[in-house]
């Protein structure tokens, strides 16, 4: 009797780390699952017009997000100096690029209008502004 109280006094020294694994890769797993689901894209909500066209040349994006944000060809571009030197290395890339302005249509006039000064200043001409398409009615 006196043995089994002894080993009863005894700290345990071990750890069973089988439920940490289990409880792990559990969360591996909804990890995986839920990034999967997950949407990268970016949120503009364009403006509407009637007489939209499709783009034939090839062009590079640039969207301006309602808070303000600039991307160019989807990807985030720090600061509006940023967006005017990465469109002049495409420009002499390729010097018939298009570009194709995609900007939220809560964006002000102004920040429009300023990108457009920007492009039309590295000398690219031919730009376009991305709207959805408008069902034209009889009133119109």
């Amino acid at each position: 009797m006196q043995s089994l109280l002894k080993n009863e006094d005894e700290i345990i020294s071990d750890i069973n780390v089988t439920p940490l694994v289990d409880i792990m890769l559990v969360l591996l797993i909804i990890f995986m699952l839920v990034s999967t689901f997950v949407d990268f894209s970016i949120q503009v909500e364009l403006p509407h017009a009637v007489t939209g066209e499709d783009i034939q040349a090839e062009s590079v994006s640039i969207m301006i997000s309602k808070e303000g944000d600039y991307f160019l060809a989807g990807k985030y571009v720090a600061s509006f100096d940023e967006l005017k030197e990465k469109l002049q290395e495409k420009r002499d890339l390729n010097p018939e690029i298009q570009v194709v302005i995609s900007a939220d249509k809560k964006v002000y006039h102004e920040e429009i209008v300023k990108v457009i000064d920007t492009i039309r200043r590295i000398n690219i001409f031919k730009f376009a502004i991305n709207v959805e398409p408008l069902e034209e009615s009889v009133d119109q």
